[in-house]
């Protein structure tokens, strides 16, 4: 079987992108303040790119980050205005920038944002603002 150079270079240079290493469906996200995204990249990828949050349902699309410098490889991503929405089955994509959010350089696997409870809230807020937090420790 012959292949030819154009069709094969095509796909060695789409197998050495950037690649979204976290989210994943084994780590998704929780809904109370800033999450990791964190990518690999190789040397000819853009520079800089842009982050949307979208769901597999076609309801969500946001523009998380607008300009985000691909050698950082990891960045904290902070909530929408409206807050994180939670559920399953969402998707971040490395995308072109924010006029071309359709050109998609890298797109996660599907994961979770997790659902807040009360009890979560107040204990994601006392730790990002530092405080230590004892936990009780049972025996059976």
């Amino acid at each position: 079987m012959l292949f030819s150079a154009p069709l094969l270079l095509s796909f060695v240079a789409s197998a050495l992108a950037y690649t979204v290493t976290e989210p994943s469906s084994a780590k998704g996200w929780s809904a109370v303040g800033p999450q990791s995204l964190s990518w690999d990249r190789v040397a000819t990828d853009p520079s800089t790119f842009a982050v949307v949050l979208t769901s597999t349902d076609g309801q969500v699309e946001q523009v998380l980050n607008a300009q985000v410098d691909g050698n950082l490889l990891s960045i904290p991503v902070n909530p929408p205005s409206g807050g994180w929405p939670q559920g399953q089955g969402f998707r971040v994509n490395l995308v072109k920038d924010v006029n071309h959010v359709n050109t998609i350089l890298a797109q996660s696997s599907d994961f979770s944002i997790g659902v807040v409870t009360s009890s979560t809230a107040a204990a994601s807020s006392a730790v990002s603002s530092g405080a230590s937090q004892t936990l009780p420790v049972t025996t059976p």
